[in-house]
């Protein structure tokens, strides 16, 4: 009896990998290799495969955190989007850079290539002669131009420590998430309205 149970725990698995292969967003994906490797388990064990157990136990917690970090992510969206506009949910995609005073953080007519936002000091954009602080998201609004260059400069008032977020980095959540992608969008516009009426926290840069 237990090797039939046996098969049936491995066609199971072998159905989840199948299921995985032709996910085409990253959620389900996850969550089909996360069974796949729990079923795989329990075929190997009862098999006495040992290596192939702990193969699967070695990538199981691996699966498990990225598609935490995956739902957490449209879920920060979804927060922000009904809260405050807040962005800080995309913090963890981003690598910290700073600037000093009177540094040009990008220039009006360069290509877009990242989206900064501001966690310590005090920005400038020379055009419409305002400042923005700690909070701001810049540029990221060049993902979208047609042309794909920026329409303002932002230059540093004070020392600035920014999050930079690639837009290749914007690409891979949106391709592998496309629900992050409508969802960024939608957030974009509820923050550019919102900054009409309560102070502006987003530039089109």
């Amino acid at each position: 009896m237990q090797p039939q149970l046996a098969e049936l725990f491995g066609i199971a698995a072998a159905a989840a990998s199948l299921y995985a292969a032709q996910s085409k967003t990253i959620i389900p994906l996850r969550a089909a290799v996360i069974a796949a490797n729990c079923l795989a388990m329990i075929y190997s064990f009862l098999h006495g495969t040992y290596p192939t157990f702990m193969l699967n136990a070695v990538l199981l917690p691996v699966n498990a955190w990225r598609l935490h970090g995956m739902v957490s992510l449209i879920r920060g969206i979804d927060t922000a989007t009904k809260g405050d506009m807040n962005v800080e949910w995309l913090l963890p995609y981003t690598r910290p850079k700073n600037f000093k005073a009177g540094d040009v953080i990008m220039e009006r007519g360069e290509y877009a290539t990242a989206a900064f936002y501001i966690v310590a000091g005090e920005v400038e954009i020379p055009e419409i002669n305002e400042s923005y602080g700690k909070g701001t998201l810049l540029g990221e609004i060049g993902l979208f131009t047609p042309d794909g260059r920026r329409t303002k400069t932002v230059r540093c008032k004070t020392d600035v420590q920014t999050a930079v977020i690639d837009y290749d980095r914007f690409k891979e959540l949106y391709f592998q998430n496309p629900e992050f992608g409508f969802r960024l969008l939608h957030l974009i516009v509820a923050r550019m309205q919102s900054s009409r009426g309560l102070g502006p926290s987003i530039v089109p840069t």
